[in-house]
C-alpha cells in the first residue's frame, strides 16, 4: 500500500456543526452592522461640519508669518478655515468654541513650532484633534515648522524644553478617578494624554518647513 494511502486513512474528517456555522454567520452579521453604524455616525458628523480646515498653531511663533500666509492662501482658493483670532465671536467661551470648531472641521492642520508645546491651549486642541481623528476619521496634517518630527514625537530638543516648561507647572493629579478600583487612572494625567497625542500626531505623514528668517 502506498504512503499516500496511509496518509489519507490516518486523517479524520473535520465535522462542523450547524451551531458553529450559525455562530460564525451571527458574528459576521454583527460585524457588518457595527461597520455600517460607524459609517453612519461618521457621515452624520461630516454633515454637521461647517469648516473645511481647522488651524492649530502657537500664535507667538507663526501667527504673523507661516500661519498667516497659509490662512490667506486657503481663503483665496475658497476653503473655509477656522483660525482662532478670526473665527471666534466676541463673548464666546474660548474653550467651548475651540472644541466645537475642531469637531466641526473636516481637516485639522497642526503647525508644530518650537514653542507649540509650551501652550496648554495648543496641547488641549491637539488631544481633541487626535480624538476626532480616531473616532470620526478627521484628516490630520501635521506641519513641522522649524522643528524636526522626531523632536515632536519624543519631546526632545527645543521643542522638548518648551513641553517640559508647561508640564512642570501642571499639578500632579489625574483628570478622572476610577471609582471601581478607587485609584487614579494613569492615562488621565494631563502629561500622559499630551505625550500620547504628540507621538500619535508626529507619526502621521506631514510637511517639514524650514524657517527662512
Amino acid at each position: 500500500m502506498s504512503s499516500s494511502s496511509n496518509f489519507h486513512r490516518s486523517v479524520s474528517p473535520i465535522l462542523i456543526s450547524d451551531d458553529d456555522v450559525s455562530s460564525r454567520e451571527t458574528s459576521r452579521r454583527r460585524a457588518r452592522e457595527r461597520a455600517r453604524e460607524r459609517a453612519k455616525r461618521i457621515n452624520e458628523v461630516y454633515d454637521k461640519r461647517i469648516y473645511e480646515v481647522f488651524l492649530s498653531f502657537r500664535g507667538e511663533d507663526t501667527r504673523a508669518s507661516f500661519t498667516s500666509h497659509l490662512h490667506t492662501s486657503l481663503n483665496n482658493i475658497g476653503i473655509k478655515v477656522f483660525k482662532d483670532d478670526h473665527s471666534l465671536h466676541r463673548g464666546d467661551i474660548i474653550s467651548t468654541s475651540l472644541m466645537q470648531a475642531i469637531e466641526q472641521s473636516k481637516i485639522a492642520v497642526i503647525v508644530f513650532s518650537r514653542n507649540y508645546a509650551e501652550s496648554r491651549w495648543c496641547l488641549k486642541e491637539l488631544v481633541k484633534i487626535m480624538e476626532c481623528h480616531r473616532t470620526t476619521g478627521q484628516v490630520v496634517l501635521p506641519v513641522f515648522y522649524d522643528v524636526d518630527p522626531s523632536e515632536v514625537r519624543h519631546q526632545t530638543g527645543e521643542f522638548g524644553k518648551a513641553f517640559f516648561n508647561v508640564v512642570s507647572k501642571e499639578e500632579e493629579k489625574p483628570l478622572a478617578l476610577d471609582l471601581n478600583l478607587g485609584i487614579a487612572s494613569y492615562y488621565w494625567y494631563p502629561e500622559t494624554r499630551w505625550r500620547m497625542a504628540l507621538r500619535e500626531a508626529a507619526a502621521l505623514a506631514g510637511f517639514v518647513v524650514l524657517n527662512s528668517r
